[in-house]
């Protein structure tokens, strides 16, 4: 088993590798770059060979990143939070063959909500419901977006892509975490088990909340390690960037502003 202090140390020293003079787009451009060199693919892995710490012991180490206090100073929304409704956005991308065709208009009824009648995958982060939206930042469409144009070409996420400015209701209710501590505990009070871990029952985390915004700091902490608790082991994360996955269609407006060709 490794260590996941160990890990983390070498995670927050790449992430800190460069000098925070080339500007804000810069560092975040670099968070996404040292996050997928140093992170897997999200796909099952075996326990005994996964990452474990503390979520206290991770987010102390975490806290010592040069890069995100840097980011937290210019755009502390998508570091630590609390959410801006005022900046959502999501990107449609096109499927690669023979994979079905991605739905590129944005409405109601093609969305897929969490609820009880709905079967959900197990999973830290599902794909198959529900809606995710970075936030803007710095004069641009999120997170998402900077992941998309690093990797243009990718066979993954081909063109064309459709970016919506989607506005929340302003009484929604977002849990937000910001650090591997609220992470825990945000499983723990949702528990599902499968293969010895335990994840988010959505289902269960729907009858709460409208969305779960995912902050840098809480990714640092988390992506790919696990967590031993009194309750059992938390599985693995992998959000790779900011963003906030909508359980219920609860948007006032949703509008496109971009198609990339």
């Amino acid at each position: 088993m490794t260590d996941g202090r160990t890990e983390l140390r070498r995670r927050v020293a790449q992430l800190d590798a460069v000098p925070g003079s080339h500007g804000p787009s810069a560092d975040i451009e670099h968070f996404i770059r040292v996050m997928e060199r140093v992170t897997g693919t999200g796909t099952p892995m075996d326990i005994h060979t996964l990452s474990c710490d503390s979520p206290t012991d991770a987010d102390a180490l975490v806290d010592n990143s040069r890069l995100l206090a840097r980011l937290t100073d210019v755009v502390p929304e998508i570091v630590a939070g609390p959410i801006r409704l005022d900046s959502q956005y999501w990107v449609c991308t096109d499927k690669p063959r023979p994979l079905p065709t991605n739905w590129s208009t944005l409405s109601e009824s093609h969305f897929v909500g969490v609820s009880d009648a709905v079967t959900v995958e197990v999973s830290t982060k599902p794909f198959d419901v529900g809606l995710f939206t970075s936030t803007g930042a710095l004069d641009y469409y999120g997170m998402w977006r900077t992941y998309l144009d690093i990797n243009r070409g990718s066979t993954l996420h081909p063109l064309p892509w459709h970016t919506w400015a989607v506005e929340p209701h302003r009484d929604v209710v977002v849990y937000e975490i910001s650090s591997a501590s609220q992470w825990v505990n945000f499983v723990l009070s949702h528990p599902q088990r499968q293969d010895g871990l335990l994840f988010p029952d959505w289902r269960s985390v729907a009858r709460h909340y409208d969305g779960v915004h995912m902050t840098l700091r809480a990714i640092t902490a988390t992506q790919e390690l696990y967590f031993q608790t009194d309750r059992g082991v938390v599985a693995p994360t992998y959000w790779d960037v900011e963003s906030t996955l909508w359980l219920r269609w609860c948007f006032g407006s949703a509008r496109l502003i971009e198609t990339v060709e």
